[in-house]
């Protein structure tokens, strides 16, 4: 039963993982859009209210003792306007009957969803005003992604209805970057300014917007940025709980004690959305700002695990996403976050993912010194297994590295490479910058230059697998066969997991997930680098790379995962767990 839910909790992990990866890097997605509720309805109508619902009980407001409507006895009568979804299915059909709470108003239209097959179900009408009717019946037009899309979202952003403000937005959310930057031309700046001002504007909104204002932003937005990210009020805070305390001593206002705590709601509201803010003023300055950023946020004396995050997911973003910093120069950077502990983890597999070998080193002293329980030596394994993958000097000393380290904690290594099977901890390059090209932190010797020169095809189409969008998996069929064909290691590991380790991986709306794992043990890997032939190197450069979910199976693993954990629920309420 246990193996079973932490099968079904990591392919549904995996999945959003997946679905995380091609979305806006910093927008957090608040709800599902109008456009996926009515693709998940079987009917969907624009409806006027004909006869409202039966009222129960007696006196003066006939709503009965307690003032409300039976829902069960409560149903409203609709005439039906327009059908939007489901034409077949409301073939013949002008009335429906839907619970409704609200006032009666005939001349209201309503925006009311029904399921079933047999029976249409419909859920409970949503008042929708006319320039809201019109929004959702162009919404059923439009391409299902790309700019084309994303166009017709833009002036809704800010829209003064509320439904129509809120499902732009999540449009946002869920476009990737490149559409942001096709349709840029239709960014205001100003506009954008106020918007971020606006003391109302939520963190989530502020994301976007500056995710935005990175596209299009100039020289002046560098110095009005610099000053919101740098903003420290902590001697002005200090000098008015002085003053309060002062205060109180003598018997002052009441209202004095009050003024610390508006002060650092100030500061909060201005660094609202921090990751995003710092990924715009990095997109719009290049290195030198994130040399200045480097000094602020990264050194020895910065201990704000906040900044560090936001820090990391900005690196991660330009690395992934923009060619604005040349990928050695993210790395340095990236490389400070190691002394982090509450980032390390994090800024192991984006190190790795960028094919960063300098480090290797480091994280040998790093395994050795961590605690057993720390979920960092997972990641440090995973990281090793893809450099025991590169040929010359890194890929020999990483395999002696695994070979050193394993025997300190199995169940570390265990971990690793069943998470790594199912996709988590892969390292892969993404592939998604502009000018995908990657730095030279693993140049091959004199001597394996020699060994391949007549090997040339194999070279290309290693850099072919490289620089494409699908994540690669070197050995896939050894890899697969190591954790698939063999049930009883998947069973252990699955167990080792659930009990062994206290806390999850690390779960953010910007980790890409994909694939690479080590076939065979790190004694196996000893004896294959000892051989003098480069031909096992050169024939799994060939091997085909596996290609991500498309939505459609991802949907489906979905669905399977879900109904698997729905029937273990049923068990253990059954008493059968």
């Amino acid at each position: 039963m246990r193996n079973a839910f932490v099968c079904s909790l990591v392919l549904l992990l995996l999945v959003a993982q997946w679905q995380s990866a091609v979305a806006c890097p910093f927008c957090t997605v608040e709800r599902a859009t109008l456009a996926e509720e009515m693709a998940g309805s079987d009917a969907v109508v624009l409806a006027k209210l004909v006869k409202p619902a039966a009222q129960s009980g007696e006196g003066p407001n006939e709503l009965g003792q307690f003032g409300v409507v039976d829902p069960d006895t409560g149903m409203a009568k609709f005439r039906v306007v327009k059908v939007l979804v489901g034409e077949e299915v409301m073939t013949g059909i002008e009335e429906i009957e839907a619970v409704f709470f609200g006032e009666a108003n005939a001349d209201q239209l309503y925006f009311i969803r029904g399921s079933g097959t047999d029976r249409l179900d419909w859920n409970i009408p949503i008042a929708v005003s006319p320039t809201a009717a019109e929004y959702v019946e162009h919404v059923l037009t439009l391409p299902e992604n790309g700019a084309g899309r994303m166009e017709y979202f833009l002036p809704y952003l800010q829209h003064e209805d509320p439904l129509l403000a809120q499902d732009a937005y999540d449009e946002f959310a869920r476009a990737p970057y490149s559409d942001l930057v096709e349709i840029s031309e239709g960014f205001d700046r100003e506009k954008l300014w106020q918007w971020l001002i606006d003391p109302m504007a939520s963190a989530n909104r502020r994301s976007l917007y500056f995710t935005m204002l990175g596209i299009v932003g100039t020289e002046e937005d560098q110095h009005r940025l610099e000053e919101m990210m740098l903003a420290d009020n902590r001697v002005l805070r200090s000098a008015a709980e002085a003053a309060a305390a002062a205060s109180m001593g003598l018997g002052g206002a009441i209202t004095l004690p009050v003024m610390p705590e508006m002060i650092a709601m100030e500061q909060r509201q201005k660094q609202l959305g921090f990751n995003a803010m710092v990924g715009c003023y990095l997109k719009l300055t290049g290195a030198e700002g994130l040399d200045l950023l480097d000094r602020e946020f990264l050194s020895s004396e910065s201990d704000d695990p906040t900044k560090v995050y936001g820090m990391l997911l900005a690196l991660r973003f330009l690395g992934d996403e923009t060619d604005d910093v040349p990928l050695e120069r993210l790395c340095q950077s990236m490389r400070l976050i190691l002394a982090k502990p509450d980032a390390a983890e994090q800024a192991i597999r984006d190190l790795a993912r960028w094919e960063d070998w300098g480090v290797l080193d480091q994280l040998v002293t790093m395994f050795k010194e961590a605690d057993k329980s720390s979920y960092v030596r997972d990641t440090i394994v995973a990281y090793l297994d893809q450099a025991a993958k590169q040929q010359g000097e890194v890929g020999e000393k990483a395999t002696a590295a695994l070979a050193e380290l394993e025997p300190l904690d199995p169940k570390a290594f265990k971990r690793a490479r069943t998470l790594t099977a199912f996709g988590f901890l892969g390292y892969a390059r993404a592939g998604s910058r502009p000018a995908d090209t990657a730095p030279a932190l693993n140049k091959p010797t004199a001597e394996d230059s020699a060994a391949d020169s007549g090997e040339e095809s194999s070279d290309a189409s290693l850099a072919t697998a490289d620089s494409s969008d699908a994540p690669t998996l070197e050995e896939p069929d050894a890899a697969i066969d190591s954790q698939v064909s063999d049930s009883a290691a998947v069973k252990e590991s699955a167990d080792a997991v659930a009990s062994d380790q206290p806390q999850a991986p690390a779960d953010t709306p910007d980790t890409e997930a994909v694939a690479a794992e080590t076939a065979g043990s790190p004694a196996n890997q000893v004896a294959d680098s000892t051989d003098a032939s480069h031909d096992g190197l050169e024939e799994s450069s060939t091997d085909p790379a596996i290609q991500p979910p498309t939505r459609g199976k991802a949907m489906i693993f979905v669905l399977v995962a879900a109904g698997v954990l729905v029937v273990l629920v049923w068990g253990v309420m059954r008493g059968g767990g």
